[in-house]
């Protein structure tokens, strides 16, 4: 009787989880969320991410510091590179490149820091307010990934690869305030770096965020 009740028991409770999912396709049931695949196998080289704002996208220096270290620290946990030399280390180059008169090259950006590569990232849009019907806060960068030795482009073939990183469900009143906007903007920063980072591995697909295609 014991035994009755317990396989009565079993098949209501897979009925009741059949029910529950009878909209969710088999597959995402045995094998979880839908994966998307890296756009781009990584050279497992020593690297460096350039953060390139050169039109003042993002208000301040750290936030391009958190966007590149964001890359460089997802590469070493997913184990896709042996080194990561800090974003920071790669502004403080450039910005002597400059004050020397001349802006220096990818390439030159490389060699200068040690690296056999370069992932150059340009901040091609930043915002807060977003582009979408919720005016989540919103970033756009594009991205390429250049050999040192070489100076060639390894990724993509032509242009670069736009990804967009994105915020949900935030609190409104933080845009209200210095304080509150800055929190935001580095979370954001935050949030697009390991957009960024993606191309590189495969991970669950994101309704919104990911990757964009290829720009010219």
């Amino acid at each position: 009787m014991r035994h009755q009740f317990a396989t009565a028991a079993l098949i209501l409770a897979v009925l009741a989880v059949t029910a529950c999912n009878i909209l969710i396709p088999a597959s995402y049931i045995v094998e979880g969320p839908p994966k998307a695949d890296a756009a781009f196998i990584l050279p497992a080289r020593k690297t460096v991410v350039v953060i390139d704002d050169m039109t003042n996208h993002m208000s301040r220096v750290a936030m391009r510091v958190e966007m590149g270290e964001a890359v460089g620290e997802t590469l070493l946990e997913q184990d896709l590179v042996p080194e990561v030399i800090s974003t920071r280390d790669a502004i403080a180059y450039m910005r002597r490149a400059d004050s020397a008169g001349h802006s220096a090259s990818i390439q030159r950006i490389g060699e200068g820091l040690g690296v056999d590569q370069v992932i150059y990232v340009k901040v091609d849009q930043f915002s807060l307010l977003g582009s979408g019907i919720d005016r989540s806060p919103e970033a756009i960068a594009l991205v390429k990934v250049i050999d040192v030795t070489s100076g060639q482009r390894l990724w993509p073939a032509a242009g670069s690869e736009a990804v967009r990183g994105t915020l949900l469900d935030i609190d409104p009143d933080l845009v209200s305030t210095s304080a509150g906007r800055r929190e935001l903007e580095d979370k954001l920063a935050r949030e697009t770096g390991e957009e960024v980072a993606k191309l590189f591995y495969a991970h669950e697909r994101r309704e919104l965020g990911g990757r964009l295609g290829v720009k010219k």
